[in-house]
């Protein structure tokens, strides 16, 4: 017999191409499966799961999306920064950005990086094979899926990297 496991709820607003953004809650589990502490929104959208269950608060119904088929998701106010992202990511980088998505949305923000010394560039970070990054706006932390952008204008050029 399958044992329940409680799980904990982290408010979302969510765009999916061509659609008016939805609102809902994620459930995370308690453990996360690669850290310390829970699970957070970005291991989840950066998990083998192909499909995500997002609560809608709406109607007390459960959409199922598809993962890759999300533009981006943004923590609702008021989430716990420990269920946002991993507190094993160390910024060793930050680079100030203007991100297109393939239907011509865009977002303006801070996108904050895990780098060894020997690499600087944002498309370093980028080439990485998460599908999700992400993006510190003055709206709050927004999550992108890299399949759904068109094209990143870093406004500032990169330092050099550390020689080692």
């Amino acid at each position: 017999m399958a044992q329940y496991i409680h799980k904990l709820r982290a408010a979302v607003r969510l765009s999916m191409p061509g659609q008016d953004p939805l609102d809902g809650e994620f459930a995370l589990a308690p453990v996360s499966p690669i850290g310390s502490g829970p699970e957070t929104i970005l291991e989840l959208l950066n998990s083998p799961h192909h499909v995500i269950p997002l609560m809608l608060g709406s109607d007390d119904s459960v959409l199922l999306v598809n993962r890759l088929n999300i533009n981006w998701v943004m923590a609702g106010h008021g989430v716990d920064s420990e269920l946002v992202g991993p507190r094993t990511f160390l910024v060793t980088r930050e680079e100030t950005v203007h991100v297109t998505l393939a239907d011509g949305a865009a977002i303006d923000g801070l996108i904050q990086m895990e780098l060894p010394a020997d690499k600087n560039r944002v498309s370093d970070f980028l080439n990485a094979p998460e599908e999700f990054f992400a993006l510190r706006t003055r709206l709050g932390i927004v999550m992108v899926n890299k399949t759904h952008v068109r094209d990143i204008r870093v406004t500032q050029p990169s330092p050099k990297p550390v020689s080692i």
